[in-house]
């Protein structure tokens, strides 16, 4: 079934379906009973006037964050180093501690951990390391917002 709408010369509307003239309610009550009723959607319309498509784009993870963020977690996550007269041991990390339920010697070992990581040099330097990628990728990401990282690839988005 085809529904169309269309405007004489002398300016009054004709209703045809399957290119048969009807009336205008015969029209408006099959258009109303019509499954397949085309909606038109509107298209978004860029700066310049022309139409332009919306396009969504999946974000990409920050790759420099994700690293920064893992370089912190990595601190937090070692274990303590104990040094004895004759022997220095090394604990198991708190995710370890996690997996094997005992939670209260992971949670004392990651305030540990978190108190050595100000206190300490290599902490600190663990730290600022974490920023200065953390801040390069977001300095990068702003200079070249079509550059992406897929897989083992650098690409442009089109």
């Amino acid at each position: 079934m085809v529904l169309r709408a269309k405007r004489a010369k002398n300016g009054r509307m004709m209703y045809f379906k399957d290119n048969k003239l009807i009336s205008k309610s015969k029209f408006l009550a099959a258009r109303s009973r019509s499954k397949t009723r085309k909606s038109r959607s509107p298209a978004r319309k860029a700066s310049n006037g022309s139409r332009k498509m919306a396009r969504r784009t999946i974000p990409h993870p920050s790759v420099t964050g994700m690293a920064s963020g893992l370089a912190i977690a990595s601190y937090l996550n070692a274990g303590k180093t104990v040094s004895g007269k004759f022997v220095t041991t090394t604990t198991d990390g708190v995710l370890k501690d996690i997996t094997d339920g005992e939670l209260g010697k992971a949670l004392m070992t990651l305030s540990g951990n978190a108190v050595d990581m100000i206190g300490s040099d290599t902490g600190r330097k663990t730290l600022v390391g974490a920023s200065v990628v953390a801040m390069a990728g977001a300095f990068a990401r702003r200079q070249f917002p079509n550059l992406k990282l897929g897989g083992s690839k650098l690409y442009f988005r089109v």
